[in-house]
């Protein structure tokens, strides 16, 4: 858990200049609470199978839905247990849609960011046909409109946040790059961890194109969620770690996937640091883990040069981001304090080059 936490990191932006700022084409940003989604923590919460975030909306699910405790979905839920997490299978969830006729699209294993390794397609599709008879038996539907006029609540407070705190506008100053998909950025009031997935095509070849963000509530309320609380999402000290964080996964992973030899020439650091190594694995490659720590030093050179957190509690060491200080530094001294590059992108290749220098490959290893 302490991971979720210590994502208060590193270094600055404060205002970049007209001369820096080449208009960019953007795809949009919507904020929602996804059905699906919520279908499937409903189903964790009556299985007892994942960690989830508590608010008073807890006790509204589990009296609700109380006659389907022994539902074949939530049993089916118990038995997967060791395969159900904070956000697996729910990175997954758009897979159902079509609501509130609701359909299950046939997955696909490719463009599912290494999730499609945690746990085989055939026995998430299974599974998910099981939640799909509970959607029905269970009259899910009736459950989730009756909450409409409180999730538009959630939707418009966040919605706010993000203009208070110019979130969308300091990040797209930061990076300089077109946004070449729309994002969906959904609000889990059930979550307890927040992710991105890159690409529909995978989960649901039936829905346009589209980055998933979810927003935890669990991360925004930073482990103060409480089940005697009612469910909020108004802007708080974490709200700008959380969209930054994740919208950074949208600007970076065409930078990454334009650079990916460069990218690989340094995945040596894999072999002879241990901890490269450890969550090099975890998170499916070199690059994605490299992807992480890139995109929380940006994440916290924005934080701290609008204020949103200081120095002192972004240097603070994390036993995941394990190379994001350094990286913030380069970032700070060779882009963001230099007028030299146009973009992110075109500054990318030097960001490996500095950070290669720092971490030269040991004869041996």
């Amino acid at each position: 858990m302490r991971r979720l936490f210590a994502l208060l990191l590193w270094a600055g932006l404060a205002f970049l200049g007209p001369q820096r700022l080449a208009a960019q084409p953007v795809a949009p940003v919507r904020v929602l609470v996804y059905p699906g989604t919520e279908l499937l923590q409903v189903i964790h919460l009556l299985s007892d199978t994942a960690q989830l975030a508590q608010s008073t909306y807890n006790a509204e699910v589990a009296r609700y839905f109380a006659p389907y405790k022994r539902h074949p979905a939530v049993l089916a839920a118990r038995h997967l247990s060791r395969r159900i997490s904070c956000d697996f299978p729910v990175r997954l969830s758009w897979a159902f849609y079509d609501f509130p006729n609701v359909k299950l699209a046939t997955m696909r294993p490719e463009h599912m960011d290494g999730y499609e390794t945690v746990m085989p397609l055939a026995e998430v599709q299974a599974y998910f046909q099981q939640c799909v008879a509970f959607y029905h038996d269970a009259h899910f539907w009736e459950f989730y409109q009756a909450h409409a006029a409180q999730r538009a609540g959630w939707v418009r407070a966040f919605e706010q946040g993000m203009k208070q705190q110019q979130l969308l506008e300091t990040i797209q100053q930061f990076y300089r790059l077109p946004r070449q998909k729309p994002v969906a950025l959904t609000l889990g009031v059930l979550n307890c961890s927040s992710y991105a997935m890159q690409s529909m095509r995978g989960i649901n070849p039936n829905l346009p194109d589209q980055y998933t963000i979810m927003v935890s509530y669990h991360q925004l309320m930073q482990g103060e969620d409480s089940l005697a609380k009612a469910p909020q999402f108004q802007p708080t000290a974490f709200t700008s770690q959380l969209v930054w964080h994740e919208l950074g996964h949208v600007y970076l992973a065409p930078v990454f996937a334009r650079h990916q030899a460069e990218v690989n020439q340094l995945a040596y650091l894999a072999q002879q640091d241990p901890r490269a190594k450890r969550w090099s694995e975890a998170r499916g490659s070199w690059a994605n883990f490299l992807n992480e720590n890139v995109t929380q030093a940006a994440t916290s050179l924005l934080r701290v040069r609008t204020g949103k957190a200081t120095r002192a509690e972004a240097l603070e060491p994390d036993d995941f981001y394990i190379y994001y200080p350094e990286l913030a530094e380069i970032i700070e001294r060779e882009y963001y304090q230099n007028q030299r590059y146009k973009n992110f992108d075109e500054f990318f290749p030097v960001l490996l080059q500095e950070f290669g220098r720092k971490h030269p490959a040991v004869a041996g290893k």
